[in-house]
């Protein structure tokens, strides 16, 4: 993970905050930010061993009730001061309130969590990333499914899939000017953050160590982390982005490809997606 010196560092929906902790071999105190979606209250009863006390003896400003989703919660984080915002190992929460149930009933998970990534991206770019700083998002998600399903590679920045040749082509919608890229991943190396945990969102329990990847966005195209950064290879012609297959050998394979259940669910998921964007 990318951390240069001296760089400012806002943490989002960080469970148990043991993520933030961790970090503080990294990051120095004072330009660390730790945030949780769960309240104070919540949080020390849903996990009994938590890092909140850690932090705050730390010096770490630390803020509760934090909904990425929502403008007017994300304001309440400093604003315009971050070099890198990080969310690691997101994942909505499957308890809900009555009222987010019946707001959600109709929505599935994998669409959730687009959409919660969706607006992770567009809150962090627009109201806590300094204009003068790094610029840099990073979405730390293990490699397998479901979290492979919501394309984070495609789906959360202003891109265009079309289905219209050999393969659903990723191209660059008339608005991408200067508009946030995905710009490539790398291997998130856990070794790195001692005690860092990660937690299932509604109880008090761990969740297995697996092999993760950081997925990094800036609006800066050139910034000098893609050296270190492998770039997405699914977005070529011949290949399909959605299933990450390819390359196929010709419109025949292609065709069948199109036909299988993997690729039908994928294309399901997308347009769900598009659908749910256009009514954002």
């Amino acid at each position: 993970m990318y951390l240069p010196k001296n760089c400012r560092v806002i943490t989002v929906g960080d469970g148990d905050l043991s993520f933030s902790r961790a970090l503080l071999a990294h990051v120095s105190p004072n330009n660390l930010i730790a945030s949780t979606y769960d309240s104070e209250s919540v949080l020390r009863n849903k996990y009994k061993h938590n890092a909140l006390d850690d932090l705050l003896n730390a010096g770490v400003a630390v803020f509760h009730d934090i909904d990425i989703t929502n403008l007017e919660s994300v304001k309440q984080l400093p604003q315009e001061q971050a070099d890198i915002v990080i969310f690691n190992h997101p994942l909505v929460p499957t308890q809900k309130t009555y009222a987010q149930y019946q707001k959600e009933r109709n929505k599935t998970a994998n669409l959730l969590n687009r959409n919660l990534l969706y607006h992770f991206i567009k809150h962090s770019f627009d109201v806590l990333l300094s204009s003068s700083g790094e610029r840099l998002c990073y979405i730390t998600t293990k490699s397998v499914k479901p979290y492979s399903h919501w394309h984070i590679e495609t789906s959360l920045t202003p891109l265009v899939l079309t289905p219209l040749v050999l393969t659903p082509l990723v191209t660059a919608s008339s608005d991408s000017k200067n508009s946030v890229e995905f710009l490539g991943s790398e291997a998130f190396n856990v070794s790195l953050f001692k005690n860092y945990l990660i937690r299932n969102v509604d109880r008090d329990k761990c969740v297995k160590h697996e092999a993760s990847d950081i997925y990094v966005y800036s609006d800066n195209n050139e910034h000098n982390i893609k050296s270190r950064l492998t770039s997405f290879q699914y977005d070529q012609e011949g290949y399909c982005p959605l299933c990450r297959k390819g390359p196929f050998a010709n419109q025949a394979d292609w065709e069948l490809h199109k036909n299988t259940r993997i690729h039908k669910a994928q294309w399901q998921y997308h347009l769900d997606w598009q659908q749910h964007k256009s009514d954002l």
